[in-house]
């Protein structure tokens, strides 16, 4: 992150500035033509030094539209979701009519 000691702030570094701003909010993220609209706007975000400030200030307000970071506004939900989902364990397997046994018998045979 760059620092605020010096009135600098991360949208001074993206080389989306010069960029038409329309090329980063396409109408709609399915038809062929918009994959080619998104491609070339995360094209940009991909040489960026500020991607990871970009993507998370999207992401921390929850920015619905346009193109964040690299990334869709589908891709940011999804983010989300894994970053709020709670950690995850390996369930305890269970046995239902001594299938596990049979299982097990026919693997070490």
């Amino acid at each position: 992150m760059f620092n605020s000691d010096n009135d600098e702030h991360w949208t001074d570094h993206a080389i989306c500035r010069g960029a038409d701003p329309d090329l980063f909010f396409p109408i709609g993220y399915g038809a062929p033509v918009l994959q080619e609209q998104i491609a070339a706007a995360k094209a940009i975000c991909g040489n960026c030094p500020v991607t990871a400030d970009c993507l998370s200030w999207a992401l921390r307000v929850g920015e619905p539209d346009g193109i964040w970071g690299g990334t869709t506004p589908e891709e940011r939900r999804y983010l989300r979701r894994e970053a709020d989902a709670p950690a995850r364990r390996r369930l305890p397997v269970i046995s239902v009519r001594g299938d596990v046994e049979e299982h097990r018998a026919d693997q070490a045979a």
